[in-house]
């Protein structure tokens, strides 16, 4: 959109006021021909660098960023106070001990003496590791009764019968893959070399069956796991599909729901607001939410308590891009105040008192009803001050927290398999990788040991009850 400056007419200019609010189009004019000028230059950039690709010429060498940009970091309404010194520890009594070796130590003296004084006493843990295969062979016979005619089978272990690998190993491939974030062309290489004859097909086929025998721990995760949570945040990404039939592949959504001590992953095919009230459940819709201000999380997604990300609305000032100095003096300030409000709102939920509580509705009030001048920043603290209602809920209930991080840091898991092993194959794989890593990662928020709670659950020794224990203090 092509963006002209004010039509003002000097002539009409007759009062003081009126001159001041001339410059100040002015000023607001010139403020968004600049930006329009730097997206401008920002595009012919791109496409002469479009140009230079398909002339196969070599890209041009990478410029550092200029000191003095306009653009503020995320990072800087982070507090480091209350940073704890870093001092060395030792890790002798955290490590477990799985065999003592005695020293050996002198009986008798060259002199002849059998008498000796202790000096020093000598302590020293060494740490390996043993990798082996363990393949067993079962021999039997089915025998008939020679009198009756009665047959009686070879007894095969239950768990044996009609696979041809052990239920540890078909746990390792479980963890391998989503816990070590191997490929399955890797994983097939690594078992090799222990001398497992595997092949990636009876890799994938295994990761399915697993998958299958976790959907019952996956549904417990998605009752129990909502219904015991005093809080659910959300966030999504993105992920897609492509089957051996679909050449383009299809864009989907990942969706995480959870908080601290629980994550529900969901591959869903649209991202909208009817889609997570499905996700969510009646349950769910009950709960105190928080998430960022998204279209699928806007007004349509009918909610009880409905909690706005923070970082999230001060991320929406951060990139405010100011030109002219004085725009920059207007829009410093408000970011600052903004910071100190983020601060002191972290404090209330730690200790929430009634006189911060009216110190934090004070502050934004005061902040979202300032008229500086600058449109871009007046606008936007137009639209946080309509988002009043949803960005304070945590005045009524400090237990919601007042950011999203948890939910996005969850993410970074889905992401890295993603950026590693691609896109999924099928609906069933689908399946596989929402269940496996909703499970794998609350088992780590639970304070778990992963494989062996993973193999518990995968064998039916284990509880899903397990994943529910550790709740939200």
């Amino acid at each position: 959109m092509i963006f002209d400056l004010p039509d003002i007419d000097p002539t009409r200019i007759t009062t003081l006021e009126q001159a001041k609010q001339a410059i100040i189009r002015l000023l607001n004019g010139i403020e968004k021909l600049t930006q329009q000028n730097t997206l401008q230059a920002e595009q012919i950039r791109f496409l002469k660098e479009e140009n230079a690709l398909l002339k196969r010429q070599p890209p041009a060498p990478p410029v550092g960023h200029k000191q003095g940009s306009t653009q503020y970091s995320a990072t800087k309404f982070v507090s480091h106070k209350g940073k704890k010194q870093w001092s060395k520890t030792s890790k002798k009594g955290t490590i477990p001990i799985d065999w003592e070796v005695a020293l050996k130590e002198v009986i008798q003296c060259t002199c002849g003496s059998c008498e000796f004084t202790t000096i020093r006493t000598h302590e020293k843990i060494v740490q390996d590791i043993v990798i082996q295969r363990n393949n067993t062979r079962y021999s039997g016979k089915d025998k008939r009764c020679a009198n009756c005619g009665k047959i009686y089978p070879a007894a095969i272990p239950a768990d044996v019968k009609g696979v041809s690998f052990g239920s540890e190993l078909r746990t390792w491939l479980s963890y391998f893959k989503y816990e070590g974030r191997m490929t399955m062309g890797k994983i097939a290489d690594f078992l090799s070399h222990l001398g497992i004859s595997i092949s990636r097909g009876e890799i994938s086929e295994m990761l399915l069956a697993n998958s299958r025998k976790l959907a019952g721990t996956y549904a417990h995760l998605c009752v129990w796991g909502i219904k015991l949570s005093i809080y659910l945040g959300t966030d999504a990404t993105g992920i897609r599909r492509r089957e051996k039939w679909d050449t383009k592949g299809t864009n989907q959504h990942l969706h995480i729901l959870g908080h601290n001590c629980l994550s529900i992953f969901k591959i869903t095919r649209h991202y909208n607001s009817g889609v997570l009230h499905r996700f969510l459940g009646k349950r769910g819709r009950e709960k105190l939410f928080i998430s960022d201000d998204g279209s699928p999380n806007g007004e349509k997604l009918r909610l009880k308590w409905k909690q706005l990300c923070w970082i999230h609305e001060i991320r929406h000032y951060l990139k405010i891009t100011a030109v002219l100095g004085i725009h920059k003096q207007k829009l410093l300030p408000v970011i600052e105040q903004l910071r100190y409000f983020y601060h002191l709102a972290k404090d209330y939920r730690e200790h929430p008192i009634q006189q911060t509580r009216i110190q934090l509705e004070a502050l934004f009030d005061r902040i979202t009803t300032m008229l500086t001048g600058f449109d871009l920043l007046d606008h936007r603290l137009t639209l946080t001050r309509k988002k009043r209602s949803r960005l304070l809920v945590f005045l009524d209930h400090p237990a919601v927290p007042i950011h999203n991080n948890q939910c996005e840091r969850d993410l970074r898991d889905a992401v890295r398999i993603k950026h590693i092993s691609r896109e999924t194959k099928s609906k069933a794989g689908d399946r596989s990788f929402e269940r496996h890593l909703s499970i794998i990662q609350t088992i780590r928020k639970q304070e778990l040991d992963v494989f062996s709670t993973l193999h518990g659950l995968l064998t039916g020794q284990l509880s899903p009850f397990v994943l529910t224990a550790k709740r939200i203090e």
